[in-house]
């Protein structure tokens, strides 16, 4: 069998791998994270001309929240094939394959060791956090794709031939700005491939790169400018936990690094340990022990080993896989591996090529040396269980609580004017089924402030939930249960209780006018 037949009979294969799994765990529903809804309503407001940003109020806010890469990206097939979920689920679920098609070229071609990537690529496909993210309307798989293509672009780049006559040039500089436009941290892509580059002393080609990537993201600068939109990343950054507000900021050095490293134990030590093996039981609500640390440790080293061994690749591989963790140990935890998944594929491909050549050192039997990467699919029979607990989770109803929650939106959509404003944990979910004008409220302990901020911001109704978040009972019901003549009953769903709370102005006003 000649090599490109054998090649061809691979991709056929790894698709059908692929349709089987994505197709078995394939989730119809919306995701109950609230950001999808966010990116769904942002393409909406983008299809109905008003351009970039939140329906949420009736000022039609610019949106600054998340980039505009994947709304946009949403609204390109939206308004080509309509508002359909399922399109932008499929749509997701074919960026992990070609993304995972690339990063098989890229490896076999490197190692030429067919074998051992297709292992890599066939575990890839059966992971459980991908395939998750695949069948979410999240920026995660896009993002994915346009990395993975940047990187098919480092390293296809001509060699005997003048740069700037190259295509690669040109895609890869609209593969990385795709990248961050899509996810900022796609900042990290960029410094990668500035780096190897002038590791290499092809300064030219750096400078290239930063100037294309710059002039396709001088409009957005523009656009943040005229509106008087500042990044919110610094602030993120130096707050001690963004879910609680009280505690303030980072004021020490001491305060930054103990940060740090909880990050790098909720990304790195658990996170890695729980993408490359999905079917392990990580508590993230536990601190590591030793051997799960001493674990991690042995996972990086083969990572970095394996990125070693990426022949002209290595340094960017490098460069790319410390410069994701740097930013995970400065951004905010409470996410589990969520900030993870992005960087599966790439964490697979140079741990299991690590773990490879690391096997070949100790083993010297040719048979096996050349064949060990077949060993590595013994690990898909273990992959099954996690994937079984997607698929319930696609066939299962919406838990009581958000059940109830969207319940009540529909019935207010029903029975209330247009124009009312309705705050609740989840604003963008209850918009959407709602159609009403949604906000949150203030996290604060301090119940009045809570109340005030209900004021200024002309709310008509409050949604008493039971979803499951911890600002609800810690910042939302204290003031509902001591100032409980600021809001009336108007509806009570029970299993769990949710409440449809008509907000009292004048009364609130009062309140807020005391001492």
């Amino acid at each position: 069998m000649s090599l490109s037949i054998k090649n061809k009979l691979i991709y056929i294969i790894l698709l059908i791998i692929f349709l089987i799994s994505f197709s078995n765990i394939f989730n119809p529903k919306l995701d109950l994270n609230g950001d999808n809804f966010d990116y769904l309503l942002l393409a909406k407001a983008i299809t109905q001309g008003k351009g970039y940003v939140s329906l949420l109020s009736e000022q039609f806010t610019p949106a600054s929240h998340f980039p505009p890469g994947y709304p946009y990206l949403i609204a390109f097939f939206m308004f080509i094939l309509g508002n359909n979920i399922l399109t932008f689920k499929i749509l997701n679920g074919l960026f992990l394959f070609f993304s995972v098609g690339l990063i098989f070229k890229i490896g076999k071609t490197i190692t030429n060791n067919v074998i051992l990537f297709f292992s890599i690529s066939t575990l890839i496909l059966l992971n459980s956090h991908l395939l998750k993210f695949a069948t979410m309307i999240m920026s995660e798989m896009s993002f994915l794709f346009f990395s993975t293509l940047a990187i098919y672009m480092i390293f296809s780049f001509p060699e005997n031939k003048k740069f700037y006559k190259s295509l690669q040039l040109y895609i890869l500089i609209i593969s990385i700005s795709a990248s961050y436009y899509i996810r900022s941290v796609g900042i990290v892509l960029l410094i990668s491939t500035l780096l190897y580059f002038l590791i290499q002393k092809k300064w030219k080609i750096s400078l290239s790169i930063l100037a294309g990537f710059v002039v396709l993201y001088i409009p957005w600068a523009i656009r943040n400018s005229i509106y008087g939109i500042k990044s919110r990343y610094l602030g993120t950054v130096i707050t001690v936990n963004p879910w609680r507000p009280e505690e303030g900021s980072i004021k020490t050095f001491s305060d930054f690094f103990n940060k740090m490293i909880t990050n790098f134990d909720e990304t790195v030590i658990k996170g890695f340990v729980d993408v490359l093996f999905p079917f392990t039981n990580i508590k993230y609500n536990t601190p590591s022990n030793w051997l799960l640390i001493c674990s991690s440790i042995i996972i990086l080293c083969l990572i970095i080993y394996g990125a070693w061994k990426m022949g002209k690749l290595k340094y960017f591989f490098i460069l790319y896989i410390l410069g994701n963790i740097g930013i995970f140990m400065i951004w905010h935890g409470g996410n589990g591996a969520r900030y993870v998944v992005p960087l599966i594929p790439f964490i697979y491909l140079l741990f299991f090529n690590g773990l490879f050549f690391a096997i070949r050192l100790v083993i010297k039997q040719p048979s096996i040396r050349k064949n060990a990467g077949f060993a590595f699919l013994l690990l898909s029979f273990m992959m099954i269980k996690p994937l079984d607990n997607l698929k319930k989770q696609s066939t299962s109803p919406y838990p009581a609580a958000y059940k109830n929650f969207f319940d009540v939106a529909k019935l207010v959509k029903k029975n209330t004017p247009e124009n009312i404003i309705v705050s609740s944990r989840k604003p963008q979910m209850f918009y959407y089924y709602s159609q009403r004008y949604s906000t949150g409220y203030a996290f604060s302990v301090d119940n009045k402030l809570v109340i005030k901020q209900l004021y200024d911001s002309n709310v008509d109704y409050v949604i008493l939930d039971q979803l499951g978040y911890s600002s609800t009972p810690r910042y939302l019901y204290p003031a509902i249960k001591n100032h409980p003549e600021v809001f009336k009953t108007i509806i009570h769903l029970k299993n769990p209780d949710t409440y449809l709370l008509q907000f009292q102005k004048e009364k609130a006003r009062s309140l807020i006018n005391s001492n």
